[in-house]
């Protein structure tokens, strides 16, 4: 990698988030060439290296980050985010289907008797049978009406709730992307720590083979062996890393990976993080990004409703508007049409009844006009309740500023984290290029017998242990361009 990185032209979320991930596809494995180099230790200690895993099956193609990134949406995490998302939805929507028309009928049924008794002492007896039908509707005309202010609430709860799942995905897909590093890096680990094992068995079985011509002291046989046990204990940690990580990114892609290999190869897609967005660029859209600053903004909204329903409960007199038209009949319930509204609550009712009789009665027909209207002008519990209102509209708002200035720290940390990460690249590509060339001197003085296998080895563990760093810059660089995506969303460009 030069020194000075390209710049290439300015790149899009899409470019970040789907161009780059699939290109883990490309490459091999970066110990095949190790891997052939290495040869048969001669000579080991009775102490074996650790039993170990069957390899996978040659046919089986390595697990890539665009496969863990496929089954991202299969994972229980993702499944509860998805449906906290549908329960916000199904919310508002009844929230929504509650600010239409409520309809119903009602019915009512009476019979009364009754009996006189006359002076000449005769009696004389009467019944009748009473009863209404009647139909209503109501609906919240006013706007602040609790079904639309419920309605308007569950709507920014709504809103709040879909920003959380869109944070909430990037930040699994940072996940996913960090714990296939992880699965990366352990398993090289394990190709440096098994290198590092039969190079140590190799200088152990010399060593032995020195003290039977009484050309090596025990201690250094003992320091040896001591090598072989510390290798081993590597070996084992490499081992016990993997099954881990492969444990981790099993549990947030839902796919068993027990006996799953990973592609390594990391170079295409660093490609596309050699030009990060400006820092302006990244504050700017953090803000919009945000659930918490939605969140914060969503408590403001809150406090306004509720200092606004405090101040019209003190201000607004309870006054209900009615109006009725229709027949009446003597020994029955009032018919006809009927229609109210109260200021208050904003809602609207409207209604029918029909009263019906099984006796004769005299039917009237009457219209009528009615209002009815109190107010305190002395309420201390009211002028409290909007007092109390001012207060938490006033904390909200202090929060929003608060949660502000937490995001911009956030997001500059994030952005420099990426930023180096992204520098150290060329470090690591530095490093990988001399131990190649170290291994290639190696070999070439081995082929006409100016180095011996063991310093071919040991060139080999040094180029291993270069990719490895390599690798896991690559990974770190990645995962910080990730973290820094979870915080930002979608970026235009430089």
């Amino acid at each position: 990698m030069p020194s000075s990185p390209p710049r290439p032209a300015p790149w899009s979320a899409v470019l970040w988030r789907t161009a780059l991930l699939p290109a883990l596809l490309l490459g091999p494995g970066l110990f095949a060439p190790a891997a052939a180099q290495n040869t048969p230790a001669q000579g080991t200690s009775a102490q074996s290296a650790p039993t170990q895993p069957p390899p996978a099956p040659a046919d089986t193609p390595a697990f890539t980050l665009a496969d863990a990134l496929a089954a991202l949406t299969a994972s229980a995490q993702y499944r509860q985010a998805q449906l906290a998302l549908s329960v916000a939805q199904a919310q508002a929507q009844t929230a929504q289907d509650a600010t239409g028309l409520t309809a119903g009928v009602s019915g009512s049924l009476s019979y009364g008797a009754s009996s006189t008794a006359a002076a000449d002492g005769t009696t004389t007896g009467s019944s009748a049978l009473a009863g209404s039908l009647g139909a209503s509707v109501s609906l919240p005309v006013l706007p602040w009406a609790s079904a639309n202010l419920s309605a308007q609430s569950a709507a920014r709860a709504y809103a709040l709730a879909r920003a959380t799942f869109a944070q909430t995905s990037a930040t699994l897909l940072a996940s996913v992307e960090q714990a296939f590093g992880r699965a990366v890096t352990a398993q090289l680990n394990i190709s440096v720590a098994q290198s590092s094992l039969t190079l140590a068995q190799r200088q152990l079985a010399q060593l032995q083979a020195f003290q039977a011509l009484n050309n090596a002291t025990l201690p250094s046989v003992q320091t040896a062996q001591a090598a072989v046990q510390d290798a081993q204990t590597a070996l084992q940690k490499a081992q016990a890393e993997l099954e881990s990580a492969r444990r981790a990114l099993g549990t947030l892609t839902g796919r068993d990976l027990s006996a799953a290999t990973f592609s390594p190869d990391f170079a295409a897609a660093v490609l596309a993080l050699t030009a990060l967005p400006s820092k302006d660029a990244a504050l700017g859209v953090a803000r919009s990004f945000s659930p918490a600053i939605q969140s914060a903004q969503k408590a403001i909204a809150d406090a306004q409703a509720s200092l606004d329903s405090a101040r019209r409960t003190r201000d607004l007199p309870a006054t209900s508007l009615s109006a009725s038209y229709g027949p009446s009949s003597s020994g029955t319930s009032k018919g006809g049409l009927s229609a109210s509204l109260n200021l208050n609550s904003g809602v609207a009712n409207f209604g029918y009844t029909q009263p019906f009789s099984s006796g004769t009665a005299v039917s009237t027909t009457s219209f009528a006009l009615g209002v009815s209207s109190s107010f305190n002008f002395i309420d201390p519990a009211a002028d409290g309740a909007v007092k109390v209102a001012q207060l938490q509209l006033q904390q909200a708002q202090a929060a929003l500023t608060v949660q502000g200035q937490s995001l911009d720290q956030s997001v500059l940390d994030a952005y420099n984290a990426a930023q180096i990460a992204v520098q150290a690249l060329d470090a690591r590509q530095t490093a990988v290029t001399a131990a190649t060339t170290v291994l290639a001197t190696a070999q070439t003085r081995l082929s006409v017998g100016l180095a011996t296998e063991t310093e071919v080895l040991s060139a080999q563990i040094a180029l291993a242990q270069a990719q490895l760093a390599l690798t896991s810059a690559q990974v770190s660089a990645l995962t910080s361009a990730a973290q820094l995506s979870a915080l930002t969303g979608p970026l235009s460009g430089p």
